[in-house]
């Protein structure tokens, strides 16, 4: 379909298809995937760390764990799945200090450098990473899995809105001339109500980081995401958005061990997708998904979504547990879990820094053989050169291109 593609040569080239997974659990916790016991979310987790043992101390435990849960076998892992894509959360407070000051480097911008670090350690394995914006300043969403569950306050809070636009401007800056970066995804999950859907304020305020963005990067794919259905985002022609690239996640919850189930599920996943899409005139991009425990839904649900053009990239590289939410798993969910209320500083160290994938992960087939199937035999496309999605369908051009990756100089 016109303007759904994404291609290389600024979008008069040949398509590129982009497969992944996330590096979920690694820079903000969720204590169901990742070794966290003792509170619920991220916010509560580093609020009781501070009151026992200090900022310092806190600080020094969360690069420990970084440190262990993603290494450089992590990206070769990913590459030799087929895959040519990373999704990485981000949390906002990754680079505050406990005053809501911006951690700064060198030279007196926010901190990025272990952002840098991965986009740089993707590259080397020839993977392209979309920088995922997962916990915003007062969470934008009010779950879990955004840091933060007292409320999505990033949209009754201007401080808030204020620190999450000087992110991405920096993200922007940062990152404008590199084309290991494949877009910028600009809320994750986002609703003012969740888990209900999302609204006006959630769309105003992705229009806002729109123009702050492009006023940088005129370039660089931006993402948008839909909570939970396509008609909560406006045409972007409507908006004068370029450039720009719709997403959705998908869970089915119920009866999902049933392949008939997830099978009419994915089916219409797609069918909306193509409808959508076209209607738009955006290629889909699928942030989020697991197909459950069924190796057949599996082999069903990736081919499907990349022999039909979806882009797509698996929730997530490595979880705890033995279950098919991982390309990764644990024997057990509860092994070696830091409790954060009880443990010492030195046994939460000890354990978070214990969670490398080599020593204690284990790799699960159903998940990693149905993504060899699915991309087997195409030719994808890595990051060495810069792509682009093209779309001249109506008044409005969606040109989604960048510069080509020898403009990099930090590499």
């Amino acid at each position: 379909m016109d303007g759904t593609e994404i291609r290389d040569n600024y979008g008069v080239g040949k398509d590129v298809h982009l497969y992944g997974t996330n590096l979920g659990g690694w820079r903000v916790h969720e204590p169901w995937m990742s070794p966290l016991a003792g509170a619920s979310n991220e916010w509560d987790a580093r609020n009781i760390l501070t009151e026992r043992f200090g900022k310092e101390a806190v600080w020094d435990l969360y690069n420990a764990y970084w440190d262990s849960w993603i290494t450089e076998t992590d990206f070769k892992n990913i590459a030799e799945a087929g895959l040519n894509c990373i999704r990485l959360p981000i949390y906002a407070l990754n680079h505050m200090d406990d005053e809501g000051n911006w951690r700064l480097d060198d030279t007196g911008a926010i901190d990025l450098s272990r952002i840098e670090w991965t986009v740089n350690k993707a590259l080397e394995y020839g993977l392209y990473t979309i920088l995922d914006m997962h916990g915003a300043p007062g969470s934008q969403n009010g779950a879990h899995h955004s840091g933060r569950q007292n409320g999505a306050l990033l949209y009754s809070t201007p401080l808030y809105q204020n620190q999450l636009v000087e992110l991405w401007e920096t993200l922007a800056t940062r990152f404008k001339d590199n084309a290991a970066v494949a877009g910028y995804d600009l809320l994750n999950e986002p609703s003012e109500t969740f888990p209900g859907g999302m609204g006006s304020e959630v769309v105003n305020l992705y229009d806002r980081l729109y123009h702050a963005i492009r006023t940088i990067d005129p370039d660089h794919i931006i993402i948008m995401e839909a909570t939970w259905w396509w008609n909560t985002l406006p045409n972007p022609q409507e908006k004068n958005w370029e450039n720009v690239v719709y997403s959705l996640h998908y869970y089915q919850w119920q009866n999902n061990e049933d392949f008939t189930v997830m099978k009419n599920s994915v089916d219409g996943w797609i069918q909306d997708a193509q409808k959508w899409g076209s209607k738009y005139n955006v290629p889909h991009f699928i942030g989020e998904f697991t197909l459950f425990g069924n190796a057949e839904s599996w082999n069903y649900g990736l081919q499907q979504f990349t022999e039909t053009g979806s882009h797509w990239t698996t929730w997530s590289y490595k979880v705890l547990g033995r279950n098919n939410w991982g390309m990764y798993n644990t024997a057990e969910q509860n092994s070696n879990v830091a409790d954060i209320a009880t443990d010492d500083l030195n046994t939460i160290k000890y354990k978070w820094s214990q969670w490398n994938t080599p020593e204690y992960f284990s790799p699960n087939p159903t998940v990693i053989n149905a993504m060899q199937k699915a991309t087997l035999g195409r030719k994808l496309k890595r990051p060495t050169q810069a792509f682009t999605a093209k779309s001249e369908k109506g008044g409005t051009k969606n040109l989604v291109s960048w510069p080509t990756i020898s403009h990099i100089r930090d590499l």
